[in-house]
């Protein structure tokens, strides 16, 4: 009886065992399911959209796309800046302005694309310009559009739009007409009030770091002359410093820099240094006396400005005590009125280690 008895109860363990063991195994294979399900990555929605530099622009190097109205119909269009000829991340950049227009013959819509060309260029920076819109150009009937302005520190380069041909796809001729173009490795400018462009040059001046700035100013047709796609003539240039006088002018090695700076000096009004200083004590009596001849139809009292116009240096036999500078100078008067360009040769000598403007030359 006892040995039927434990029979019975083995078979009975064996059993519950079994059933533990199958409930085990569905609930390892329920969760294993369930996380199968929640880790699958959702399906990627449809896209509906066209991507310039994806789908229109593939295999260039787009650096950035803006959405601006430069064709002033108050619809923004697609300014998009791409390099060419690519190394190491540097290269040429392009432009290209994208629009949304209607076909007429199919009454469909088109991205299509307006080219901006340069003048003898083939690219218009050297880094991804910044956009403006700027009033160069006179306006006269119908809508009032705004010339389109790309500029770096640089480069400059100004675009106005055919009215004829806005919201057209086509291209010829252009769309956006170049009005002007600059470009110096020494620096350009635009002010948006005087619409003056600034060019500045090292050229002639690398031993005593001056510079040489020209100024332009648009006409009729832009910055160009009509017809043309060369540049008007300056109005102004002159010789001056990249900044202002230097605080240390007194005791630079360049007897051309003090003569430049005593000419910049005229005009303003308790300057540091004053004239005198630039000058030898011999000079700074016949200033006073108002008897120096340094160029001008007028005194110094009477003079608005001196803009010096070319400059040059020469050396004497003993360089180092003495040095001649030649410098051709327009005058300006407080009434306005100006001078004729006017040529003063300089002889300079080393008084304490300092050069000085001694006596002008006959």
């Amino acid at each position: 009886m006892v040995r039927r008895s434990n029979h019975r109860s083995s078979g009975l363990q064996r059993l519950r065992a079994l059933t533990l063991a199958c409930a085990l195994f569905l609930a390892v294979l329920w969760v294993s399911l369930l996380g199968g399900c929640t880790s699958a990555p959702p399906l990627e929605p449809e896209r509906k959209v066209i991507s310039l530099t994806k789908d229109v622009l593939a295999g260039k190097s787009v650096l950035d796309v803006q959405r601006v109205d430069t064709d002033g119909d108050a619809q923004t269009e697609w300014v998009v800046f791409y390099r060419f000829d690519q190394v190491d991340e540097r290269g040429p950049v392009a432009a290209l302005i994208y629009d949304v227009v209607p076909d007429p013959i199919t009454h469909l819509s088109l991205v299509y694309p307006y080219k901006l060309r340069i003048p003898q260029e083939n690219y218009m920076a050297q880094v991804q310009p910044e956009v403006a819109l700027v009033d160069v150009l006179a306006k006269s009937g119908g809508a009032a559009r705004k010339e389109v302005l790309f500029r770096t520190p640089e480069e400059l380069s100004f675009f106005t739009v055919n009215p004829s041909g806005v919201n057209l796809p086509q291209d010829s001729p252009p769309l956006y007409r170049c009005v002007g173009f600059f470009r110096s490795r020494d620096g350009v400018s635009y002010d948006p009030d005087s619409r003056d462009v600034t060019v500045t040059s090292r050229a002639g001046y690398e031993r005593s770091q001056l510079v040489t700035r020209h100024f332009y100013r648009p006409e009729a047709d832009g910055y160009f002359i009509t017809n043309t796609t060369t540049l008007v003539t300056p109005y102004r240039s002159e010789v001056d410093f990249p900044a202002d006088i230097p605080s240390d002018i007194l005791d630079t090695p360049y007897p051309e820099k003090i003569v430049l700076a005593f000419y910049k000096t005229i005009g303003r009004t308790d300057p540091q240094p004053a004239l005198r200083e630039y000058l030898s004590a011999q000079a700074a009596r016949e200033l006073q006396e108002g008897k120096l001849k340094f160029g001008s139809p007028w005194p110094v009292g009477e003079l608005q400005s001196a803009m010096v116009k070319e400059l040059s240096y020469y050396a004497t036999g003993d360089a180092s005590q003495s040095a001649v500078v030649i410098v051709k100078v327009v005058f300006s008067k407080t009434t306005g009125e100006r001078s004729p360009l006017v040529e003063v040769r300089w002889t300079l000598i080393r008084v304490q280690n300092r050069w000085k403007i001694d006596y002008p030359q006959s």
